[in-house]
């Protein structure tokens, strides 16, 4: 989805608010130790694609599968809690930035450490 600044900035409100009904008024769901990374918005703000992460892979997407489900329910509570003309309609996704983010990681200290062996080798 294209980022305008205006998509951007209904991205984050459309995040707080859905912090917000997961807090208060989404009782059944048992979210975890679940956290919303990031919300991508349609230009014309009828569609939300709500990207998620969390410590357990496996649990997180037991938490978006039940949140696909309710999604609903969940529209309905965000379009209490957000003034648009339209509730968009969402879509949950797994994040899995941060694990490639901790997989990059971890390949360069490999290769720091690559690096590192093969100039003490080269000294003696």
């Amino acid at each position: 989805m294209k980022k305008t600044r205006r998509t951007s900035r209904v991205g984050e409100n459309v995040r707080d608010a859905l912090v917000e009904v997961f807090r208060h008024d989404l009782k059944d769901v048992q979210l975890g130790l679940t956290s919303i990374t990031g919300v991508d918005v349609s230009p014309d703000l009828h569609y939300a694609r709500v990207f998620m992460s969390g410590f357990k892979e496996d649990e997180t997407k037991q938490v978006i599968d039940a949140l696909q489900n309710a999604r609903g329910r969940v529209r309905h509570f965000l379009g209490k809690r957000i003034r648009l003309r339209y509730t968009p309609e969402l879509d949950f996704k797994y994040d899995e930035a941060p694990e490639r983010g901790g997989r990059i990681e971890s390949l360069l200290a490999e290769l720091n450490r690559a690096k590192s062996d093969d100039d003490d080798n080269d000294e003696s």
